[in-house]
């Protein structure tokens, strides 16, 4: 039991090393994780006032995404859907658009469901605002 390694033979500095190595591997294995689709850019964006309806919601995300796997709806207040889809950029595979109605002032929510690349399912929704004249 002599020649047995023990925390008790390795120098401060060993310790360190090994700590920071075990470190490495973890952030090596949890990259897969942070490659998910997360929204980066909207437009209109959240909370947005608008002095006009758009002509479509555009979303940005992080990663690539699979448009005839995804879905973007727009939503008036009352929670009723006043359009769907997801068009994708075939050029820009981080971008989906859908066309929107012509609408009138109030609160809407935009909500997105979309296939990531790496094939995980990521959803949220914000809100935005058209403003009367």
């Amino acid at each position: 039991m002599r020649n047995c390694l023990s925390f008790q033979n390795l120098t401060a500095s060993a310790i360190r090393n090994a700590l920071f190595a075990g470190f490495c591997v973890m952030l090596g294995t949890a990259s897969p994780a942070l490659a998910h689709s997360f929204l980066v850019e909207a437009t209109p964006s959240s909370k947005d006032h608008v002095a006009s309806s758009p002509k479509t919601v555009k979303l940005r995300f992080g990663g690539g995404v699979e448009p005839s796997y995804s879905k973007l709806t727009i939503e008036g207040a009352d929670g009723k859907v006043l359009a769907e889809g997801a068009i994708g950029v075939p050029e820009k595979d981080r971008e989906l658009s859908v066309s929107s109605p012509d609408l009138t002032p109030g609160k809407y929510v935009v909500r997105y469901r979309v296939l990531s690349k790496d094939g995980h399912i990521v959803e949220g929704n914000y809100e935005f605002f058209v403003d009367p004249k």
